[in-house]
């Protein structure tokens, strides 16, 4: 598959298989994602923990419960919902201070995170870009298992595992693009 087919067919699964995905494929991804042209420093964090990922979800949950956001409340209260999607395998991007008030540092671990999900999509892995399960990742017993360096903070996640969706290219409109 080449570059623009990968973009092409990839696509966030609404949930993955339980299976676990083999620790070169974490690594092959992962690295992927430090490639990407960061101007600033990111780091990586791969969750393979099934309680501290269980953790995650239950936390997650909780705080959209209590969010005061509609959408969100309405989510978590369904039966069954899972705020990481069941995966197997949680990437956690962070930045030195958060999110700065230019967005370097969004702008970095969004660059590395397309990156990672480019490559799951390439090795027939699937990826979902998530923002919601963040919040969860300040709260105890989640933060201190982070490993974090000091001063660095969680701004995004990529999920990634087996999921049983095809690999099909889809149909964009580009209604949305204009060339001057």
């Amino acid at each position: 598959m080449n570059t623009i087919q990968t973009i092409k067919v990839r696509k966030s699964p609404e949930t993955f298989l339980s299976n676990s995905l083999d620790r070169d494929d974490i690594q092959t991804i992962v690295e992927a994602g430090n490639y990407a042209p960061i101007f600033g420093k990111v780091h990586f964090t791969a969750i393979t923990d099934a309680a501290l990922l269980d953790a995650i979800n239950r936390i997650t949950i909780e705080m959209m419960k209590n969010s005061g956001n509609e959408f969100a409340e309405k989510l978590a209260n369904t039966p069954g919902y899972s705020a990481v999607r069941n995966a197997q395998t949680f990437v956690v991007l962070s930045a030195p201070g958060g999110n700065d008030e230019m967005g370097f540092n969004m702008a970095n671990v969004s660059c590395a995170a397309e990156n990672m999900i480019l490559a799951a999509t390439e090795l027939g892995i699937g990826s979902r870009f998530m923002m919601g399960p963040v919040m969860s990742l300040t709260q105890e017993p989640v933060q201190s298992r982070l490993a974090l360096p000091d001063g660095y903070e969680p701004l995004v996640v990529v999920a990634i595992g087996y999921t049983d969706s095809a690999l099909e290219e889809r149909n964009k409109s580009i209604d949305n693009i204009s060339y001057v």
